[in-house]
């Protein structure tokens, strides 16, 4: 029953859905480094780019993720104030982003105690953890593109494992929408950090 009811919480988190069940259950692993807008550097002339975004879970492409959190994804770019615009249809004569967001594994037991070493094994209060890969390359116009890969997770908490968390916990919907900004206003960091934006 308990494995049960975890998956259900599993394909909640996916779909980016809240029910009163789980309302209030998740939190973004703690060991990937914080990004706001704040971190980013103004830029002088900003250009337009156009945005490719997919989800997929580890069988394959989730369509219902996408619609959902794709428009999210622009937003965030869009607030960035890193381009002059994000454009749906892409040209040969603007940037292109594609970012891919892959749930690659729900982690629950004695799994939870050993996962990858850039996310958080055994956070007190959490039973299970959704870990995620996320795939984005830049690529202006004319350049070669420039490719980063990111790995997060989102934890569920047991029922009173919230006691044991000075973080307020999240519905599924906002953890997912939390964790793809980090990932994304982090790969605009990078980007900037390394002289390729």
């Amino acid at each position: 029953m308990k494995s049960f009811l975890l998956l259900i919480g599993a394909v909640a988190l996916t779909a980016g859905c809240s029910t009163s069940r789980f309302s209030a259950s998740y939190v973004l692993d703690p060991k990937p480094p914080r990004v706001t807008s704040g971190d980013l550097k103004p830029v002088a002339n900003p250009q337009p780019v156009s945005l490719v975004f997919d989800m997929h879970t580890a069988q394959g492409p989730f369509p219902e993720g996408t619609r959902k959190h794709g428009p999210e994804i622009a937003s965030i770019i869009e607030d960035s104030r890193l381009f002059s615009s994000v454009a749906r249809v892409g040209s040969e004569n603007i940037a292109r982003l594609q970012i891919t967001l892959t749930e690659m594994a729900a982690a629950t037991g004695s799994d939870i105690r050993s996962l990858p070493p850039a996310l958080t094994s055994s956070l007190a209060g959490a039973e299970a953890a959704l870990i995620f890969q996320f795939n984005a390359s830049y690529q202006p116009a004319g350049k070669e593109p420039v490719r980063k890969v990111y790995q997060h997770a989102i934890h569920v908490l047991s029922s009173d494992g919230w006691k044991l968390r000075k973080e307020l916990p999240m519905t599924a919907g906002q953890a997912t929408g939390a964790m793809l900004e980090q990932l994304t206003l982090s790969f605009l960091r990078d980007l900037q950090r390394e002289g390729k934006l």
